[in-house]
């Protein structure tokens, strides 16, 4: 279903669109049925007021549920005073990180987040400049920040029109689905078919996301 998408991103919403609708993919059935959409809505129906709540979001959420991840994620706000605040996650120990739920690997994730960012060694102001390799490079040299929590950052907080995260579950079953593959692509895999959709991945990426959705209700 399409959704209202705001100002100069819908033009390019619907270029995406028409880019994808014209290939000779299996791609071009979604995007025609979806028509132009939005690849930035709000994290699982969370409203997320800043990138760092996106990206400790990411943290948290990293070989768990979605359901757990959302309730830990919860429980860490309202520690916090109801926003995840960068100089409070830093004067925070990970023993108390630790009580809402976080592995001690997470915990320090989070917290070294905090440090960085409350120190001025990280500016989400110099990633948005950056290029998606060299932002992707930036967060990934980060505990506890790999490759995907990376992609999804570009993709959902900076709104970056051309990222694939093909280690998302949801896009190799969508690929899986939508081809009639005989088994789950591999990452290397899913990234490769992906090159077909440049210069706008991360809208195909939607449409696998809403394709994988209605197939698995």
């Amino acid at each position: 279903m399409a959704v209202p998408i705001p100002g100069s991103e819908r033009d390019e919403a619907e270029a995406a669109q028409a880019f994808l609708a014209a290939l000779d993919d299996p791609i071009a059935r979604l995007a025609r049925e979806h028509g132009p959409v939005d690849f930035q809505l709000a994290s699982h129906g969370l409203v997320l007021p800043d990138h760092l709540e996106r990206l400790t979001l990411s943290i948290v959420g990293q070989l768990i549920s979605v359901q757990a991840a959302l309730a830990i994620f919860g429980r860490l706000r309202e520690s916090l005073g109801g926003r995840i605040d960068a100089t409070r996650l830093a004067n925070t120990d990970e023993a108390e990180l630790r009580l809402v739920g976080l592995s001690g690997a997470k915990a320090r994730a989070v917290r070294e987040l905090g440090i960085e960012l409350a120190s001025g060694r990280l500016s989400f102001d110099e990633i948005a400049a950056m290029s998606d390799e060299q932002a992707e490079a930036r967060l990934v040299a980060l505990r506890g920040i790999g490759a995907w929590s990376a992609q999804m950052f570009l993709l959902r907080a900076l709104g970056r029109p051309d990222v694939f995260p093909a280690g998302d579950l949801g896009l190799r079953r969508g690929i899986e689905s939508l081809y009639a593959l005989r088994q789950m692509p591999s990452i290397p895999e899913a990234a490769e078919r992906a090159l077909a959709w440049r210069p706008y991945r991360s809208y195909a990426a939607k449409y696998l996301w809403l394709h994988y959705a209605a197939a698995d209700t």
